[in-house]
């Protein structure tokens, strides 16, 4: 089946190649779902868990045997004659309820494989929405750098102008071509960026196949946080607490299981005897059991206890974990609005219009070259910094997402 599915999605990239579609959040989730390796990974030991309970319920099988005595021996014993024969049935019987732990602790371990699913499919979707989100910064970033080229581009017309026209000297002009190549040298990097961000994110469902060409996300758009309340409400249903706990509980059922190993189980037999010198046959009954006298499954037990323990500690510690990443995590994100909403509303307006009246007066012989380098400069870090800082927003959203198991389509 997986064969089908790679061979599916190579015919697909294959039939696709060379279109300039678009891909979307909501096209990409179904592809992860579907194709992610993780998936299939956890999704296998969904299986081994269900396939291990299954097992459980399953009453241990009877023994049939059959054995002949007193045959190819000397003497009287010498053929078949003295032969006795015994036809018999054995059947085991558990006792101590281990049935009914064993099965109880493969429910557990089945349930918990279930949540471990739903957590594993939480942080694939977390994680392909940063590769997605940095596939959208990537993005943006060369589209700054291909606006950075074409400022430097104009800006090396003006000042082979002024040079021609002897107003500045030929240094300036040769900064200014410096300033192109810097440009180019950046716009390439960004290309290189965004190449490896759709590898990394085609890689998510498992394919190094990238068939879009561009990612569409509103990337500029933020709402202010709610309160992290709202947040924390969702942590008692997160897959993974809900995971440890259900372990927890398998573990109880097994420190049961073999505590209850202790009581000898019951071997009953039943058969049929045959005597052919006397020609006598009669029914054979028997029960038999171990003695508990040297192995009490002591050692067992304390590992049983022992796992126990460290199954109580391990759902406290993770429930106190994601709950301070909750709290670590919305700082953060508050921390990346405010700061996003400050270049936006602020730095961003105001480098614009710095530059632009630097450029001007350059032009008009107001400015010295340096200065509109400058704010040449200063405009593009901002705007760099900006989409940094959005990017981080949606980063830490989407972590949000994850931690408190809300929708992340």
């Amino acid at each position: 089946m997986r064969r089908i599915q790679t061979l599916f999605l190579v015919l697909f990239c294959f039939f696709k190649s060379g279109e300039a579609n678009e891909l979307t959040w909501e096209e990409v989730i179904p592809r992860i779902l579907a194709y992610s390796p993780r998936l299939k990974i956890a999704e296998a030991e969904v299986h081994a868990k269900q396939g291990q309970h299954i097992q459980t319920e399953l009453y241990p099988n009877p023994l049939v045997s059959y054995s002949v005595e007193n045959v190819l021996g000397n003497t009287n014993w010498r053929g078949w004659q003295a032969a006795e024969s015994r036809y018999e049935l054995a059947q085991l019987i558990e006792t101590g309820w281990k049935r009914y732990f064993r099965s109880q602790d493969a429910t557990y371990q089945f349930f918990g494989a279930l949540a471990g699913f739903d957590g594993i499919k939480l942080q694939v979707l977390n994680a392909s929405s940063r590769a997605f989100i940095t596939l959208i910064a990537a993005q943006e970033q060369h589209q700054i750098a291909l606006e950075q080229k074409k400022i430097a581009f104009k800006m090396l017309e003006i000042v082979s102008a002024k040079v021609e026209a002897g107003k500045v000297s030929l240094i300036q002009q040769h900064k200014a071509k410096i300033a192109l190549a810097k440009a180019e040298i950046q716009l390439e990097k960004q290309r290189s960026a965004i190449y490896s961000a759709k590898q990394n994110l085609a890689l998510l469902w498992g394919t190094s196949c990238i068939d879009f060409e561009t990612a569409l996300y509103p990337f500029y758009e933020m709402e202010s946080p709610p309160d992290i309340a709202s947040y924390l409400c969702g942590l008692a249903s997160h897959p993974e607490l809900a995971k440890s706990q259900y372990e927890y509980r398998a573990l109880r059922f097994n420190l049961s299981l073999e505590r209850a190993q202790v009581i000898p189980d019951l071997t009953l037999t039943v058969g049929y005897k045959t005597d052919q010198e006397r020609h006598d046959k009669g029914m054979i009954f028997g029960a038999s059991l171990p003695l508990p006298l040297f192995n009490q499954n002591q050692g067992n037990i304390e590992k049983a206890r022992a796992e126990l323990t460290k199954g109580l500690e391990t759902v406290t510690l993770l429930e106190a974990t994601l709950e301070n990443k909750i709290y670590v995590v919305y700082r953060q994100l508050i921390q990346s609005y405010r700061e996003s909403l400050r270049l936006k509303t602020t730095l961003v307006e105001s480098a614009t219009q710095s530059f632009l009246l630097a450029q001007e007066g350059y032009r008009e012989g107001k400015f010295e070259y340096l200065d509109m380098l400058d704010a040449q400069r200063t405009l593009f870090e901002v705007k760099e910094n900006y989409i940094e800082s959005l990017k981080n927003f949606h980063f830490r959203q989407a972590q949000l997402k994850f931690l408190t198991t809300q929708d992340n389509a």
